[in-house]
Formats: C-alpha cells, structure tokens, sequence
C-alpha cells in the first residue's frame, strides 16, 4: 500500500474538513447576526406601535471598564480655600462638605444652569471636575456630576448638590473621588439602542410616553474590600405623556440587564 498517497488523502480531508467547518462557523454567524438584527427591528416597529415616541439612538457599541474607589480626606483641603462660604465636613463611609453661602446669588430663570455652572467652576473646591446632570436635578436640587479621566460618575460619593430656594442659590454639598482604579481591561458596551430596546423587553417603559433623555455613566454597582465598585450603565429618562412625569431607568451597559434604582443622589 502506498503510505505517502494514504497520507495525502488524509490532508487533503482535513483541509476540506476545516474549510467546511470555517465555512459553516462563518454561516452561523451572519444568520446570528441577521437575527438580532431582525428581532431589533421588530422590537422597534413594536415600541413605535405603544406609542412610544423615540428620539434618534445609537447603534455605535462604546468601551468601559469596571472602576474601584476608596474613601478618601481630599475635601478636607477646601477650608483654606473656599470663601465667603460657612464650611462644615461630615466624615463616615465617605466625606461630605456642606457649605452656606454668606450672600445667596439670585438666579435668573433664563440663565440658571449657566449661572450655576460658573459657580461650581470658580467657587467649588475642585469645580472644574464637575458637569451638570439634569437626568439627577429637580428645580430646588440641581446636580453636577463628578467627570474625572475615567469618565462621567452618577454617584452620592461624586457630586455637588446646589440648593435653590426662590431663583436663589443658598447652600451646597459636595463629595469627591480623588482616585479611581480601573479593575479589568475596557469592554465593549451595550448601545444606546440596545439599552432601550432592553428596557421595553422587561415592560419598563409603559404606553404612551417618550423617551427624552439617555447617557452613559458610572453607576454604583457594590461595596466590596473597603471599595466602591462602578459599572457603565445607561442612564433613560421615561417621561409619562399623560402627567408630564420623568423617571430614569438605569441598564447595566456590560450585563445588558437592568439595574433597580437606589437613592444615590
């Protein structure tokens, strides 16, 4: 028997073998992809079909990283050097400056975020880190958010809570992450899109109302080894056409699941 022409044959089915295993895998996945394409499509036609109105979203997958912090004194420099201001620091899991202005700033209706955005940069100790978050604001509670390199951070442990009372800025509070680790490398996220469409599918977002707001940020996740851990998570504001009222739904953007809200800020 001719071993060397047995041999052959042997490698010429394993090629074909694998180039028909490729061939299939490939397959497989197009009709994967074709799939949740099509079922995308139809969760769509179906939110529209609630009357549900929605704002243009994004197919575009981000990148993020799950986040650690610990508790930190970095607030306890800001007495030397914040003025015309009554500072107080409460210490526990974590530091909280509480200030009175000695002279309230009126606000101008018009103007307001614009107003208080210059405070918070030019009065608030480490101002600069911190943007405003409507999705976390009211009319007598506007917060700005915590933005260092990491990323934007929807936390208590990481804002500037102003006070308004009638069109005038009266007090605040602040908290402040002054180092945050990154615990694994970055991870493609959900979509805007697929953040939505996850909140419909667990009959989180009810007939007849809008989608009117969606952002990516860090969101508290647990407490574990002395560390505050975050997640990115999609932050959807659901607004009831009927009373006018908004509520924010969170979706854990690495999980796909969506996350029951806690009191943070």
């Amino acid at each position: 028997m001719d071993f060397r022409r047995i041999e052959w044959i042997f490698l010429v089915v394993f090629v074909g073998l694998n180039i028909f295993l490729g061939i299939s895998f490939f397959q497989a996945q197009q009709v994967d992809l074709a799939t949740t394409k099509s079922g995308d499509a139809a969760t769509i036609t179906d939110i529209t079909r609630d009357q549900i109105k929605l704002p243009h979203l994004s197919k575009q997958t981000p990148e993020g990283d799950y986040l650690a912090s610990q508790a930190n004194t970095a607030l306890s420099a800001a007495h030397s050097k914040l003025v015309k201001q009554q500072v107080s620091i409460s210490e526990g899991d974590y530091q909280e400056l509480q200030a009175s202005l000695d002279t309230p700033i009126t606000l101008k209706k018009s103007q307001q975020i614009r107003q208080l955005t210059t405070f918070v940069k030019d009065s608030i100790y480490h101002g600069s880190e911190y943007e405003y978050a409507p999705a976390l604001s009211s009319d007598e509670r506007v917060v700005f958010a915590q933005h260092p390199k990491a990323g934007l951070i929807y936390d208590r442990r990481a804002a500037v809570t102003l006070h308004v009372v009638d069109d005038r800025l009266v007090s605040y509070s602040q908290t402040y992450l002054a180092k945050l680790s990154v615990l694994r490398d970055r991870l493609n996220l959900m979509s805007e899109q697929d953040a939505v469409i996850t909140l419909y599918r667990d009959n989180d977002i009810p007939n007849n109302s809008a989608i009117v707001s969606t952002k990516l940020a860090y969101s508290y996740l647990l407490d574990a080894k002395g560390s505050t851990v975050y997640v990115p998570a999609w932050y959807i504001g659901v607004k009831n056409r009927a009373t006018g009222n908004v509520t924010v739904k969170r979706v854990n953007a690495i999980t796909r699941t969506v996350m029951k809200n806690r009191n943070d800020n």
